[in-house]
């Protein structure tokens, strides 16, 4: 059943009641491996400056965001999916989806190389000092396909000679039978000439138990939530050289290892798939740079190595299908302060992707692309508070190997084709004093076609297009963030994106999928995203600090007006307290409301909109301990982000944690 809006009120005042403040003594902010971050210039004291937003340390260990797409939800302009047929949860921002958002780790890309998504709920927290997402406007540095914005996970840093947290964690169901558990390690040690981080993670949970409110179905009988199963460890090694002040010279190695199953669809369908994955693992290595040429000029580097394996089982008995892929690439960015009032920044990108895949007994399909870009971005300080930035990139994807198999034909090349952009874009900067900005900017973004877009036969349902072009964007904001008084910031903004070219499933008469139809990826669609994001925090007094930000997002598809689309609710909020009840003890909350979405592009599945509850207590023991305990879904609502994958119900928690 649809929640009405006025639960959004209920769920945002019993939150604000409930309270909380100052956690104890967190991570410094001068723990950001600075060397990760890729920003705008003309930010001044604030960051980001153009419409972008960022989770710190403190806000990941305050609500208790153990995975990256936990962490994204709680900003503005940005909504989550659950798991969905593949357990895969992905993440919209303005409407636009992982594909179009690519993911990075101190500004390496690590989106996976054959579809361009990358399972958020596979990357832990524990070793990220901050996460900071550009919007619309992002800088040309990122590199490519930054259709709607760019995330970006920035790692630690350490700066004392022996620093370091680590914690454990139980999870129950309400019935408090355990299901989950998680265990983290961090240290590190900066000596002055060099510095060392290590970080270990690991997180499992057994399953989940639904809402009493659930009502079972044929796939999903009861409440304890079938193939929910989930494994992640990860382990994190740097090492940085700093020989002077102004150059730094940092190695990082990074190996996830995960399996996941996927829980069963329980709504209205018939069809219920019993995918699981073994292995879903991802490794890194890459090289960062910072090279000072004199007082006016730098040079910065990116070499990396990427790589992916994947195992699917569509049954528990099922023949495995085996990816293995990798990606290798690097940029050069060169930057020179042109006077007092310019700076200009240019950077080459190269990257290259390699998919591999096949069935256990049959020979390995490689597919392969290669895509460069070259930036460049000026910043011309206008007067005293007014910034212009301007830039563009132009960029090139060739595709150079493309292969299938088939029992018939057995090993084949498809055609192969090539795709370019050129993305030019604006940006002022009105800095209103030393904490606020305010921001007009406009930006032509692209995004070039995956592997899979353009050659992928989706189990035999489809037609490859390998002559598929880039997706284009065009995306304005204005907006402005401020403290207005002394306790209290706000921040607001209003996009609008103009989307032209967008890969769209259409049906092709064809009788090459068994009937007399077959879908094909083309370059027809034209969406409108438009929308308002605002925020605000603010200390009611010295123990209390309240705080939310809401989002209203409108998608248009003037190119098919009866094609819904999907995984985006036009309304959400997120609204938290944080109270110091003693100088031990802290109290927070928050709440979260979503209104209903679309599942399916007909829009005859929709999940409901609901809103959920969430509490914790932590208590600081002596000498850097804490303990923590709270509740997840406290009201214990049955709801789903995509029709029939319905999430946890009421679940309990408790942590120790220890920071030196």
């Amino acid at each position: 059943m649809k929640q009405p809006l006025s639960r959004t009120v209920l769920a945002a005042s019993l939150m604000l009641a409930f309270g909380t403040v100052q956690a104890a003594e967190v991570a410094e902010s001068s723990q950001v491996f600075a060397l990760g971050e890729i920003n705008v210039s003309g930010s001044g004291n604030t960051t980001p400056a153009t419409g972008g937003s960022k989770v710190s340390r403190e806000e990941l260990d305050d609500f208790n965001r153990e995975t990256v797409v936990d962490a994204l939800n709680l900003m503005p302009g940005i909504t989550t999916t659950g798991g969905g047929p593949r357990n895969e949860r992905m993440m919209y921002l303005r409407g636009f989806d992982n594909r179009q958002v690519p993911v990075f780790i101190d500004g390496i890309p690590v989106y996976v190389s054959y579809d361009g998504y990358v399972d958020l709920a596979r990357f832990t927290t524990y070793d990220i000092a901050s996460i900071e997402v550009a919007k619309g406007f992002s800088s040309v540095l990122y590199g490519p396909n930054t259709l709607g914005g760019a995330i970006n996970l920035i790692s630690r840093k350490p700066v004392k000679a022996f620093e370091g947290d680590v914690g454990i964690g139980l999870r129950a169901n309400d019935k408090l039978d355990g299901n989950g558990k998680s265990t983290y390690v961090n240290l590190g040690t900066n000596q002055g000439m060099w510095y060392a981080q290590l970080g270990l993670s690991y997180l499992d949970r057994d399953g989940y138990t639904l809402s009493r409110d659930f009502r079972p179905t044929t796939a999903q009988p009861n409440r304890e939530r079938r193939n929910a199963n989930s494994t992640d460890s990860k382990i994190n090694l740097k090492f940085g050289l700093t020989p002077n002040a102004t150059d730094e010279y940092a190695i990082n190695y990074i190996k996830q290892k995960g399996e996941k199953g996927s829980p069963l669809y329980s709504g209205t369908l018939d069809t219920v798939r019993n995918w699981s994955w073994p292995a879903w693992n991802k490794e890194s290595l890459y090289f960062i740079s910072h090279t000072a040429l004199g007082t006016a000029a730098y040079i910065k580097t990116r070499l990396y190595y990427d790589k992916f394996d994947n195992e699917l089982l569509t049954s528990p008995t099922a023949i495995p299908s085996i990816y293995n892929d990798y990606t290798y690439g690097g940029s050069a960015e060169f930057g020179v302060q042109l006077g007092t009032r310019n700076l200009l920044k240019a950077a080459l990108h190269m990257k290259e992707d390699i998919h591999r895949e096949h069935n256990v007994g049959e020979p390995v399909q490689t597919s392969r692309d290669r895509t460069l870009s070259i930036g460049v971005e000026d910043t011309q300080k206008l007067t005293d508070k007014l910034d212009l930035v301007v830039g563009g990139s132009y960029d090139r994807r060739e595709g150079r190997r493309a292969e299938e198999y088939s029992s018939s034909k057995g090993l084949y090349s498809f055609n192969l084709g090539d795709a370019s952009a050129f993305n030019p874009q604006a940006g002022l900067i009105y800095h209103t004093s030393s904490t606020g900005n305010a921001y007009a900017t406009i930006a032509r973004k692209s995004r070039f076609p995956t592997i899979k877009d353009r050659y992928s036969f989706r189990m035999g349902t489809a037609i490859p297009n390998p002559d598929l072009t880039a997706e284009r964007a065009m995306n304005y904001q204005i907006g402005f963030t401020e403290k207005i008084s002394a306790d209290v910031r706000m921040d607001a903004s209003i996009f609008y994106s103009d989307i032209t070219d967008m890969i769209q499933t259409i049906t092709v008469p064809s009788t090459l999928c068994g009937g007399s139809t077959c879908n094909q990826m083309q370059n027809i669609g034209k969406v409108i995203n438009k929308g308002v994001e605002l925020g605000v925090t603010a200390n009611v007094s010295k123990t209390i600090e309240i705080g939310g930000n809401y989002t209203y997002i409108d998608r248009e598809n003037k190119s098919s007006p009866t094609v819904y689309l999907i995984d985006t609710p036009a309304h959400k909020l997120f609204a938290y307290a944080k109270w110091s009840a003693t100088p031990r003890l802290d109290l927070i909350g928050n709440a979260t409301y979503n209104s209903k979405r679309y599942s399916n592009s007909t829009g005859t599945r929709i999940a409901s909109g609901f809103s959920l509850i969430n509490a914790k207590l932590r208590y600081a023991l002596d000498k850097g301990w804490s303990l923590e305990a709270g509740v997840n879904n406290l009201l214990d609502r049955n709801y789903a982000y995509s029709e029939g994958f319905y999430e946890e119900g009421r679940s309990l928690f408790a942590n120790l944690n220890y920071r030196f």
